[in-house]
């Protein structure tokens, strides 16, 4: 791009700022400004802000200021990353600049010094392939080749795998996978990563990031020792590196969180989205997508496949799959029948009040563990610790406290984040078998004390009767997850769930394996209610009650008497707006000029969410 003139997004955190400025390009620059190059420019009475270039300018205005330097040698992106953040930022009510946040780690110069490159292969026509992607070998060598992590290859199953048919031919689309109960994910992803490097294109695969870490990732970092890892976990050091390196084409394997799936992968032939219904692919930063609508938009615009994976579909996913923009694929229901883990229900009244709160099966079924020198874990709806004023409570601190009276000589933790944080090496490690009490987040892949295949569900009424639009299904999401460290029901694991509604749709729904059983009963209730899938929601919040009516009336005239709104409603110390409307894409455009308008003025101060997990809760 050598010109007079460019276009550049400077990065200043306001909406109505969020539009590309003239600058002119000085000769001494002119042969190292092209599209996506950071740049140092000065802006309004700022000496110099940073800036990325965006595009050539038609037309040099007589007061165009002149960029300073070229901050990097690494161009952001390229024409296909630029139409994708400005797509997510259209998509969620954000700004370009948002994304670009969200999507390149954070700079570190010393990284950006070019390795040596290494020793050319031999080129039998005596020339080498220009169109290979810099140093290194070109891609479809690189896709055979062990070095960098990019060709493990792996012994083929006896029976054809249908998605990485789907994924070696090239077949563009999108399916939902779900696995069979204690299915090896990660052994799967790793064959569909293989396929796509094996027709000479990258794979991205997203996982959530927890505290506990991820199968499907573990595995993909296993067999891909150098594949580009965006885990926000690591240090910006790594992080960049390894966004430099897709950059500069070293790299077609990315794994990592949300922000993954804006990695520069411009050759995609499959991008993967484990436990896609996981509130964790959800940003919680503007412009706050969700990971598995951007894997389908990049699938979409790429030719390549979008597989979704996870036992109980999200409402999205379901929406997909039944407009026919997403493919099902489920296992033999037979082979299902046979793999799902035993579940007994019991009602905690039935035999009346008994210690911790377990009742006397779920205790026999903890003692009958420890009995095999197993451990069990013991689920509760809220964390916390023992309330000498609330013994009723079901906290992780009472139950922990009363297990341990009942079951003396036998270890008992308490899994929650008031005495684990995240990263921490739990108090139980290397231990003998002991009874692990936690709430829904020591939920994981794997349990936390490993041959773990005894649970007990305390309090299943609290999480069904939560005041949130997802509560049953999020109940028994996690209960299918819990349940599948137990093993088949031929075995001896089991889990045991003490509910007063036994017969609940969730509860049936894990009783049945059969995800397809939650949803008939459910879909009745959302329709009714008009919450997703039904209808679409948007969330609109302020910090001042004081604008709430101003923020109301501004929202209802952008979009328009077709859309029912809730509220305004006082949440914490603000104030809360829920449009329910039937496109969100289509609301979210309409409000982004609402948006910028108050970022302008500064009144009223509010921020958007575009199809929120969460709408009941109170602000955190």
């Amino acid at each position: 791009m050598r010109t007079a003139g460019v276009q550049v997004l400077v990065d200043v955190p306001l909406l109505h700022l969020d539009r590309p400025f003239t600058y002119r390009v000085p000769e001494a620059l002119a042969g190292q400004v092209h599209l996506g190059s950071r740049v140092k420019v000065p802006f309004g009475g700022r000496r110099r802000v940073d800036g990325w270039v965006v595009g050539r300018a038609a037309d040099l205005p007589d007061d165009a200021r002149d960029l300073l330097r070229v901050v990097s040698p690494i161009p952001s992106f390229g024409p296909t990353e630029l139409d994708l953040f400005r797509w997510v930022a259209d998509r969620y009510a954000g700004g370009v600049v948002d994304t670009l946040r969200l999507a390149i780690p954070p700079r570190v110069a010393a990284v950006e010094r070019p390795p040596p490159d290494p020793p050319a292969p031999p080129d039998p026509a005596g020339t080498l392939d220009p169109s290979g992607p810099g140093p290194g070998p070109p891609v479809g060598e690189r896709s055979r080749s062990r070095q960098g992590g990019l060709g493990a290859v792996h012994s083929p199953s006896l029976a054809p795998d249908p998605l990485v048919e789907l994924v070696g031919a090239g077949r563009p689309g999108a399916v939902y996978w779900r696995p069979l109960p204690g299915e090896d994910r990660g052994a799967r992803v790793v064959a569909l990563v293989e396929a796509a490097l094996a027709g000479g294109r990258g794979a991205i695969v997203v996982t959530p990031e927890v505290a506990a870490g991820s199968a499907v990732g573990d595995a993909v970092r296993k067999a891909f020792p150098d594949a580009a890892d965006l885990a926000s976990d690591l240090s910006d050091r790594r992080r960049y590196r390894a966004w430099a390196e897709l950059r500069r084409g070293r790299r077609l394997v990315v794994v990592g969180g949300r922000s993954s799936v804006l990695a520069p992968l411009p050759a995609l032939g499959c991008v993967v989205v484990d436990d896609e219904a996981n509130f964790a692919h959800k940003e919680q930063r503007t412009p706050r997508f969700h990971a598995r609508e951007v894997a389908l938009r990049r699938a979409a615009t790429g030719r390549a496949l979008c597989v979704l994976t996870g036992t109980v579909p999200s409402a999205e996913a379901l929406a997909a799959i039944q407009a026919g923009q997403c493919r099902l694929l489920t296992p033999d229901r037979a082979a299902e029948r046979a793999a799902r883990p035993l579940v007994e229900v019991v009602d905690p009244d039935d035999e009346g009040p008994t210690a911790a709160r377990l009742h006397p099966r779920a205790l026999a079924a903890v003692r009958a563990a420890l009995g095999r020198d197993e451990p069990a874990y013991v689920l509760v709806p809220r964390r916390g610790g023992a309330d000498p004023a609330a013994p009723g409570a079901r906290t992780a601190g009472q139950v922990a406290a009363e297990l341990s009276r009942i079951l003396p000589g036998v270890p008992v933790w308490r899994l929650d984040r008031e005495v684990v944080d995240p990263g921490m090496v739990p108090p139980w490690a290397g231990q003998r078998p002991g009874v692990v009490v936690g709430t829904v987040a020591g939920v994981k892949d794997h349990p936390p004390l490993t041959g773990c295949r005894t649970v007990v569900v305390v309090g299943a009424d609290t999480a069904l009767g939560q005041a949130e639009i997802r509560s049953a299904e999020e109940a028994y999401r996690t209960w299918s997850r819990a349940a599948a460290w137990c093993g088949p029901r031929n075995g001896a694991g089991r889990l045991v769930l003490q509910t007063r509604h036994g017969g609940h749709h969730a509860v049936q729904a894990l009783v049945r394996w059969d995800p397809e059983f939650f949803w008939r009963h459910e879909l009745p209730r959302r329709v009714e209610l008009g919450f997703p899938p039904a209808r679409r929601l948007v969330l609109i919040e302020g910090p001042e009650p004081d604008e709430a009516t101003a923020a109301m009336a501004a929202v209802a005239a952008t979009l328009g008497p077709k859309v029912e709104l809730l509220g305004p409603a006082a949440m914490g110390r603000g104030w809360r707006i829920i449009a329910k409307v039937e496109d969100a894409e289509s609301a979210a455009r309409a409000l982004r000029p609402l948006l910028a308008e108050a970022s302008r003025t500064g009144s009223p101060r509010m921020s958007v969410d575009v199809e929120p997990l969460e709408v009941l809760a109170t602000p955190r």
